[in-house]
């Protein structure tokens, strides 16, 4: 009985989203963990973690670093990046750490890096990197930072790892946001740059919400790869982004917000553990899969996320459903020295 009324409590408590995506939802849905999930050794193992120079990248990271993997830490600042790897060797004493620059929202910077590991071992990747830019700003490449950064750059990644992934039978995992609930799918104002006038969480919403889509699809058209794709959401996590980004937000809700470490927590497992092997496609909080669209008229038509699929090979480039290497135009923007 005791058992019964604490998933009540749970189910009333998560419904009311202040006490499910803060510490103590947290608190209360880890008592459902099983510790053995990741009584794993990752050694042997490569896994890349993008913007993992602080918040929950670094977590990521550290917490991969301490199952033993050889963690490469893609970041913008690598500078940066260098001082995340001497604080995460001298907590886990692993000393198979790196660091690469790389800016996602800058598609030839993400073809250069991906060029660089394609024939390397890639076990894991973790699409951490995101923005939320107060302004509009555009790419070199004439895509709204945002959705450069959130979106379009881990796309092209993820198709340019490809083979390296399969060879490895390995495992991608994109951070999207509990924002994402609130909006829907819309295409094309995605690709125009967002709303108008611009509002950056909006947009950021937004490419979270596509990025939970772009798992379901990349699940669906590389079935049969090896490769495992999953998204999840940190829950409200107390994060350099979070400060920086919606200071208000940080000033209202400090007190309950998650550490870095427990909202990475699902990222390391989805990453590691046997128990999310293979079960490519869903989205997940908590170690736990979750429903992505419990707000009513935040579904998508199928027509939609067509659209997507669409509009992302165009913006960059490639298509990994179709191939593992480079498409004819990503060669072109290439020579172009883009």
């Amino acid at each position: 009985m005791s058992g019964l009324l604490s998933g009540l409590l749970d189910t009333v408590l998560d419904a009311s989203v202040v006490l499910s995506f803060d510490r103590n939802g947290y608190r209360r849905h880890a008592r459902r963990f099983d510790p053995r999930d990741l009584e794993v050794d990752l050694a042997g193992r490569t896994a890349l973690v993008t913007g993992a120079n602080s918040g929950l990248g670094k977590a990521a990271a550290t917490g991969l670093a301490r199952l033993g993997a050889r963690v490469v830490l893609l970041c913008r600042d690598e500078a940066r990046g260098r001082e995340a790897i001497a604080e995460i060797s001298r907590e886990t004493g692993n000393r198979e750490l790196e660091v690469a620059r790389l800016d996602v929202s800058d598609l030839g910077d993400v073809r250069r890096v991906a060029a660089g590991l394609r024939r390397s071992r890639v076990d894991i990747l973790v699409h951490n990197a995101g923005v939320l830019p107060g302004r509009r700003v555009t790419t070199p490449e004439g895509l709204e930072l945002t959705l450069a950064t959130n979106l379009v750059g881990p796309f092209l990644l993820t198709g340019l790892l490809r083979p390296a992934l399969e060879r490895a039978r390995g495992r991608v995992v994109h951070v999207s946001s509990g924002g994402m609930y609130t909006q829907r799918l819309d295409v094309a104002e995605l690709f125009r740059g967002g709303p108008e006038p611009f509002d950056g969480v909006v947009q950021y919403a937004r490419t979270k919400r596509a990025l939970v889509v772009l798992n379901e699809l990349l699940a669906d058209r590389l079935s049969g790869s090896g490769v495992t794709f999953s998204a999840m959401h940190p829950g409200w996590a107390d994060t350099p982004a979070v400060r920086t980004s919606l200071p208000r937000f940080h000033a209202v809700t400090k007190r309950i917000l998650r550490t870095p470490d427990e909202g990475a927590d699902t990222v390391v497992w989805l990453a590691a553990s046997r128990a999310a092997a293979s079960r490519s496609g869903l989205f997940w909080f908590d170690r736990a899969p979750a429903a992505t669209t419990p707000v009513p008229g935040t579904g998508e038509s199928p027509g939609e996320r067509g659209k997507l699929w669409a509009a992302l090979v165009e913006a960059a480039g490639l298509d990994p459903a179709t191939s593992p290497r480079e498409g004819a135009r990503d060669r072109k923007s290439r020579t172009r020295g883009s």
